[in-house]
C-alpha cells in the first residue's frame, strides 16, 4: 500500500510528514522522497504520530519520523533545502523543489 503526505520539515535525522494518516510509534516504512528530477528512498521509524484532534491551531496533523540509514543523496537534499531557504526573503514562500511529497510504502 501507498500513502502519500508532505514533508513540512526536515533535518539529517529525521522529518516531520504532514498527513492525515496514523500509525503506530515505531513502525517502519521506506519514504519515497519524490522531487523534480528522481527519487529518493529512505528507511524510516515513525517516532510519533499526530492526529487531528490532539493540536492546537497552528498545528498540523502528520508523523513525526527518525531515519534509520542516512544516505548521502538524503543529506545532499538536506543540503540543498537549506541553502534554498536562506535564499528567501519572504518565509511565506516556498520553492516547489523544496516541498517535496512523500510516499509511505
Amino acid at each position: 500500500m501507498v500513502y502519500t503526505g508532505i514533508v513540512t520539515n526536515l533535518s539529517e535525522n529525521g522529518m516531520f510528514i504532514s498527513t492525515k494518516m496514523s500509525f503506530p510509534v515505531g513502525s517502519v516504512f521506506i519514504a519515497i522522497i519524490l522531487l523534480d528530477a528522481h527519487t529518493i528512498s529512505v528507511p524510516i521509524k515513525i517516532r510519533r504520530s499526530v492526529r487531528a484532534e490532539q493540536l492546537t491551531v497552528n498545528e498540523q496533523s502528520g508523523l513525526g519520523v527518525g531515519l534509520l540509514n542516512t544516505s548521502k543523496e538524503y543529506l545532499d537534499f538536506v543540503s540543498k533545502t537549506r541553502a534554498s531557504l536562506s535564499n528567501i526573503n519572504d518565509s511565506n514562500i516556498i520553492p516547489d523543489e523544496i516541498n517535496p511529497s512523500v510516499d509511505l510504502s
